[in-house]
């Protein structure tokens, strides 16, 4: 078992390691009382990121099959994200898809799709 000072002593040297800074948004969705919807987002915080290419996934767009691009994003331990919220780096935004969870959090990973 590792010891909190260790883990805490990792997590700082990761975070360090983030090359880059992200803004993290928190889309909102309001009916629009004709069946649909709009969406806000309101950034919720700005934190260290580093973003990779994670591969590709099948996903229905449509009525058609289309393969859409991951990535794997990683923002320090106990960074506060949700599936949909989006991050904005680099001038790029992708939408969190799934977030990865593991016994000891020394990271916090994300795979996304980029938004167009």
């Amino acid at each position: 078992m590792l010891a909190a000072a260790d883990i805490i002593q990792m997590r700082d040297a990761i975070t360090a390691s983030l090359p880059d800074t992200c803004t993290i948004l928190r889309v909102t969705r309001t009916p629009d009382g004709a069946g649909g919807f709009s969406e806000t987002a309101a950034a919720v915080a700005e934190t260290r990121c580093r973003t990779a290419p994670a591969g590709q996934n099948e996903t229905e767009i449509g009525a058609r099959l289309g393969v859409a691009a991951l990535w794997a994003l990683t923002l320090p331990a106990g960074t506060d994200i949700r599936e949909a919220d989006r991050i904005v780096c680099r001038g790029r935004t992708w939408e969190v898809a799934y977030r990865l969870e593991y016994p000891y959090e020394l990271s916090c990973r994300v795979l996304c799709r980029e938004v167009r």
